[in-house]
């Protein structure tokens, strides 16, 4: 029997188990991904990280992303700051990090308190998100009901965001799963609902792929800021809030800056 030591974080409630394979190199199989993740028999999470050895020399860490199912996701902005968090507490003379996800180089600093992550270019090229076919990635043709026609965005990961009056009433248990897995979206994709407060602020609910309704998601944060700042619905420079707490994020050149908490838990082990 192996004995496992994690760390449990969240960022604003999306919560990750992150495992430190830096100086023990511990197999991450389904079965270990799946029992850490099961919120009655395990930690709980909505993501595991792993934390790697850096696969460039002018890079911190490498990072891997695994949804509850054992499938891996590109980017995760909130476990980002959650794994940058752990590495200036080891190093607090570091200023800058740069993680490498699936997605590409993240670039973390400190912001006071809390922590920026440059989560890099955005785009809504069809070919990127991807989508199915070419179609205007502004306006999906994607009926739900109070809401404008999608956006999609890929920010490393794929990404439709929907503008409406309200999210108030939005049931996510059964519109996310069905615009998750719509034949537009080959590679499926996150889904998020926004609510316009003023011209810099919005509200959010997110349906992730893979790993179904959950209380914050960076990278949706900075495609619906994207998406309303291409619709011209708010500035480029806006909050977003969610239920415990709220994300800023900046567009510069097609470039999203999220600044947010990070947050540990607490530290344990399992024995597998």
């Amino acid at each position: 029997m192996q004995k496992i030591e994690f760390t449990k974080m969240h960022g604003l409630g999306n919560d990750f188990v992150i495992i430190d394979r830096r100086s023990k190199k511990i197999e991450i199989n389904d079965n270990l991904i799946q029992k850490l993740s099961d919120r009655r028999t395990g930690a709980g999470c909505d993501q595991l990280i792993t934390i790697n050895d850096p696969k460039k020399n002018d890079v911190d860490v490498s990072i891997d992303i695994f949804n509850p199912a054992g499938d891996k996701a590109e980017a995760c902005g909130n476990g980002t700051r959650c794994v940058a968090k752990i590495l200036f507490d080891e190093n607090n003379e570091k200023e800058t990090l740069k993680i490498i996800s699936d997605a590409g180089t993240l670039i973390a600093k400190k912001a006071g308190d809390d922590i920026s992550v440059n989560m890099g270019k955005i785009t809504t090229d069809w070919k990127k998100i991807p989508l199915i076919k070419e179609m205007d990635s502004l306006n999906i043709p994607i009926h739900v009901e109070g809401f404008d026609k999608g956006v999609a965005v890929n920010i490393g990961n794929p990404h439709i965001v929907f503008y409406g009056k309200s999210i108030e009433d939005v049931d996510l248990n059964a519109i996310g799963p069905m615009v998750e897995k719509h034949h537009f979206f080959p590679n499926k994709t996150n889904v998020e609902f926004i609510e316009v407060v003023n011209s810099n602020t919005i509200k959010m609910k997110v349906w992730e792929r893979g790993a179904g309704v959950t209380l914050a998601c960076g990278s949706g944060a900075c495609a619906a800021v994207y998406a309303g700042w291409k619709k011209k619905l708010i500035e480029k420079n806006s909050q977003v809030q969610l239920e415990k707490g709220s994300l800023n994020i900046n567009i510069d050149d097609d470039e999203a800056i999220m600044i947010g908490p990070a947050e540990i838990s607490y530290n344990g082990y399992i024995e597998i």
